[in-house]
């Protein structure tokens, strides 16, 4: 899962009252839309609709949403301000086409476009300073502080990563593989592996895999049979959550770094200058993996020690964005001078 700040598109039409507003959540295996409606009273939910998901490009992402909008009875014309979350924002950049496409299907819209992981970020902790680290298929953190918003690429072995559930799958398999031949440990998570991918012996399954007979999304699904052996004590698979663990740490230490100034006097127990975080600052917990206790306590006491304070997700991604749209008009009413024309 990536991140990229996008900047905001503004057509030329500026509607004088906040009309509609539109949070997507274009994800890979569903979009979700929110519709708001402005009035006196801020920005009130209208309805909300999933559609299929459009993790094929800019023009997926924008018939995706025409067709939610479509079964809402929603005109895209009256809308006026959209900001959408994308999956797979991995570098600056990426988020022009998705931007310029909502455009289109928004004649009337200021748009922008983030990467899905910055809507982790809104959703757990609003517009103010945070960290999200989210631990699925994949592995991402992303944080907002005094210097910006700050990410890194998540694109799996090319950025360098490792930890997500799909690596987890991969190792399970791999453990197994070792354990049956001799050349690692013994671990129960030879049979547990066996048993979930219905193969005789991890021959079989490695020819399964090369031959597409078990894919490699089902690979990714063994990372529930990781974490249930380290529960019950097997110490190889323990060393894998461990790992991941240490890893969700690392990139948060490396995004949070970018994000907050660093007391060069000093080192704590990640690698570089020790972090200057406020007490309190919140860092938001998300993904699957984080359903894995020893997982979840590993990465909770990693990130205390670098100075904040994780939390669990407690909203749908698409609400963060929703949250963010309602602080961002609220501030704007705030810093509207007193004798500001009001909206007939």
């Amino acid at each position: 899962m990536g991140a990229a700040k996008g900047s905001t598109l503004t057509n030329t039409h500026r509607a004088p009252h906040p009309g509609l507003s539109v949070a997507i959540d274009g994800g890979n295996s569903k979009t979700e839309v929110v519709v708001l409606e402005g009035g006196p009273h801020g920005l009130t939910e209208r309805a909300r609709g999933i559609g299929p998901g459009s993790g094929a490009g800019p023009q997926a992402v924008a018939s995706a949403v025409a067709a939610v909008l479509r079964d809402l009875h929603v005109d895209p014309s009256a809308v006026t301000r959209v900001s959408a979350a994308v999956a797979g924002l991995d570098f600056p950049g990426d988020e022009r086409g998705h931007r310029a496409a909502l455009a289109e299907l928004f004649p009337r819209a200021a748009v922008e476009v983030v990467g899905d992981a910055v809507t982790v970020l809104d959703a757990g902790a609003g517009l103010g300073h945070a960290l999200a680290v989210v631990c699925g298929a994949g592995l991402n953190a992303v944080a907002r502080g005094p210097h910006g918003l700050a990410t890194v690429p998540a694109l799996g072995w090319p950025s360098g990563d490792w930890g997500g559930g799909d690596e987890l799958g991969r190792d399970a398999v791999r453990a197994a593989a070792r354990a049956e031949d001799g050349r690692g440990p013994s671990t129960s998570l030879l049979p547990l592996v066996l048993t979930e991918t219905g193969a005789a012996d991890t021959v079989a399954l490695s020819r399964a895999i090369r031959d597409g007979d078990v894919s490699m999304r089902q690979v990714g699904s063994l990372a529930t049979v990781v974490a249930r052996a380290a529960a019950e004590g097997d110490a190889v698979a323990s060393g894998i959550i461990e790992r991941a663990a240490a890893e969700a740490v690392a990139l948060a230490a490396v995004v949070a770094r970018r994000a907050w100034a660093a007391d060069p006097a000093s080192t704590g127990d990640a690698p570089g200058p020790r972090l200057l975080i406020p007490p309190g600052t919140p860092a938001v917990l998300a993904g699957g993996t984080f359903s894995d206790p020893g997982f979840r306590g590993a990465v909770t006491s990693g990130l205390r020690r670098l100075g904040f304070d994780p939390r669990p997700l407690e909203f749908r991604p698409v609400d963060g964005l929703v949250r963010a749209l309602r602080e961002a008009l609220a501030q704007t009413s705030t810093d509207a001078p007193a004798d500001a024309p009001h909206s007939p």
